[in-house]
């Protein structure tokens, strides 16, 4: 009987200690909401795309002004890229995956990319992809600064 009881409280005792180190802050903290993932949907205009490029411990950065045309559009399953390079309209689509709690994966093909959301505002929404290249020892970041 007193080997129970003891088991009892022990196990109480480490229930009690369990809930108080818990806290509210989100495992994800830029993580988005359902709500904040209907607030994405939609076309956004592009104010600027920033291109990274480091290469052993040194990195160079390149940036396009978004033009009156370019914009990023999602929908409930795909988004669409429409900007120009070089005079030339670029026009990428894409099938969207909103299921990561902090990201957009995007598909093309046998092509994917993950954008986490470094920005989630109302009206502003900031997009940051790293992926490796051809060149081995070269990192590439894409940031697309967005606005509606």
């Amino acid at each position: 009987m007193k080997k129970s009881s003891c088991g009892t409280t022990l196990v109480l005792l480490l229930v009690v200690l369990c809930l108080s180190c818990q806290t509210d802050d989100q495992i994800y903290p830029n993580a988005i909401a359902p709500s904040n993932k209907l607030a994405m949907l939609g076309r956004w205009s592009i104010a600027k795309i920033a291109y990274k490029v480091c290469r052993k411990n040194s990195c160079n950065t390149t940036n396009y002004s978004g033009a009156a045309k370019d914009y990023f559009e999602f929908r409930a399953d795909s988004a669409f890229l429409n900007y120009t390079t070089d005079s030339n309209r670029q026009f990428d689509a894409f099938k969207a995956d909103y299921s990561s709690p902090e990201a957009i994966v995007l598909t093309r093909g046998f092509w994917s990319a993950k954008y986490i959301v470094k920005e989630n505002q109302p009206g502003k929404l900031v997009l940051e992809c790293v992926y490796m290249g051809k060149d081995p020892y070269a990192t590439f970041t894409d940031t697309y600064y967005l606005y509606q």
